[in-house]
């Protein structure tokens, strides 16, 4: 199921979800969990995702909603109806981290296709989403993002924070092609405009599909900008390496980190806790 509205609050034992408007007139922010089993006796699949409605731009909430529908219905298409229709059970159909990678791509692709094709059917100008899709394949973390919605995965073992996922903004293009720094890159004049994003007229060549490896105890963080952009690296790792045993806490407090440091937009985060592998 797609969750899009004003303001949300799921607890769970091992993931937390909070979604809230913040100071805008509305959320146009998304976002997933499910699970899926591609093969009978394979252990479930979980998908998590997070889609950011481009602000200020017309329907970037229903867009944001139609982009985690399309995904979903892609990844559903792909992990089982594809492996199971006309072919019972037979192990060779098993799903592996081998081609993991390429179906998260065709349903990111997919997705952008679709919705910029309702764009454009529409005329609705510029409107898009960004997109983060993340998928737990035994104690791995498969993931692929448009956008500027980041993933990041705490290490409970060394207490590092690390950013997994390349954000596609201006800024961020600059930054990795050594033109800018870390410190110009928050305040470049390009670090809210993204050069893809989910209903891009042209879909990045080579996006990149990012894996990391989980043990007990570890975090992982999906969220839209209204978290992760008023944020240093450094003060979420605080946050999610504090005292605070409580999911529910750390999410609130880098909820309250952000609006602290000045930020209005929507604000949704996901947060996961690896309980076994």
């Amino acid at each position: 199921m797609v969750h899009e509205a004003s303001d949300i609050k799921l607890n769970q034992p091992n993931y937390v979800v909070y979604s809230q408007t913040n100071h805008r007139d509305k959320n146009e922010d998304s976002f997933q969990i499910f699970a899926l089993t591609p093969v009978l006796g394979q252990k479930p699949v979980t998908i998590m995702a997070v889609a950011d409605g481009m602000g200020g731009h017309a329907y970037g909430e229903y867009v944001s909603e139609q982009t985690l529908r399309k995904l979903s219905l892609s990844l559903f298409e792909q992990l089982t109806i594809e492996l199971s229709l006309n072919r019972g059970c037979p192990e060779d159909k098993q799903i592996t981290l081998d081609n993991f990678s390429q179906v998260l791509l065709k349903a990111v692709e997919q997705a952008n296709a679709y919705v910029r094709k309702m764009v454009e059917a529409n005329k609705w100008g510029k409107a898009g989403s960004t997109v983060l899709v993340t998928a737990i394949v035994g104690n791995v973390a498969v993931s692929v993002n448009l956008g500027d919605s980041p993933l990041f995965h705490y290490q409970a073992s060394s207490g590092k924070l690390t950013k997994v996922t390349q954000e596609h903004t201006v800024a961020d293009v600059l930054l990795r092609a050594g033109m800018i720094t870390q410190e110009m890159a928050r305040s470049h004049e390009g670090r809210n405009r993204l050069e893809f994003y989910v209903g891009c007229p042209q879909f990045p060549p080579n996006l990149a599909v990012q894996q990391v490896s989980l043990t007990p105890g570890d975090l992982l963080l999906l969220c839209t900008d209204g978290i992760s952009g008023s944020l240093l690296l450094e003060e979420i790792q605080s946050i999610l390496g504090g005292d605070r045993t409580s999911l529910a806490l750390k999410a609130e407090s880098l909820i309250q980190a952000a609006q602290t440091a000045g930020e209005t937009d929507n604000q949704t985060l996901i947060l996961w806790k690896v309980v076994s592998c």
